[in-house]
């Protein structure tokens, strides 16, 4: 089953390109999450609807697939 990634592309420390290339450029779309961070110590964003935030940007593409 495809996760619907959506991460947005202002706040994310996420390299877009990578997870796209790692999960599908038709899975990731790109947009306002409504958890902007002052402190960008996170990795973050919504899988399939569900707010998702690690440590490592590994960790995060890990939880995509």
């Amino acid at each position: 089953m495809n996760k619907s990634v959506r991460v947005c592309p202002k706040c994310t420390k996420l390299n877009i390109e990578k997870l796209k290339e790692k999960i599908g450029e038709e899975n990731v779309n790109l947009g306002c999450v409504g958890a902007c961070r002052k402190e960008r110590e996170y990795y973050f964003g919504r899988i399939n609807g569900v707010y998702i935030m690690t440590k490592t940007e590994d960790e995060f593409i890990k939880e995509c697939e």
